[in-house]
């Protein structure tokens, strides 16, 4: 689920404007950014938001809110998929000298 490319989809289209009518009024020369915020792919940049809010016609705060609680879930799950990925090399390298261990004791 990409909650926060959804608002930000959903607030678009809210205000009747394509990715390319928001990429103009930011200035960028591609739709293509406004597409990876939508999609998840990347986030706005935190000097855009006041803008984009104002494009979207909404609360900066809100819209920073949202923002931020996408970077906080990006950290959550890249810290848990590096804490298991710890673990499993750990267990592993326990096994490995338990293994060792019986195999000199024989």
């Amino acid at each position: 689920m990409n909650k926060c490319g959804d608002f930000l989809r959903n607030c678009r289209e809210a205000q009747g404007l394509s990715q390319r009518d928001v990429a103009n009024e930011l200035g960028y020369n591609t739709a293509q950014f406004i597409s990876n915020w939508e999609r998840g792919v990347s986030q706005p940049p935190i000097p855009t938001l006041k803008k984009l809010a104002k494009i979207y016609k909404i609360d900066a705060d809100v819209l920073f809110n949202v923002i931020l609680e996408a970077q906080i879930e990006i950290v959550r799950q890249t810290l848990r998929e590096r804490f298991v990925e710890e673990n499993k090399a750990i267990l592993n390298a326990e096994r490995e000298a338990t293994k060792a261990s019986s195999k000199s004791r024989n």
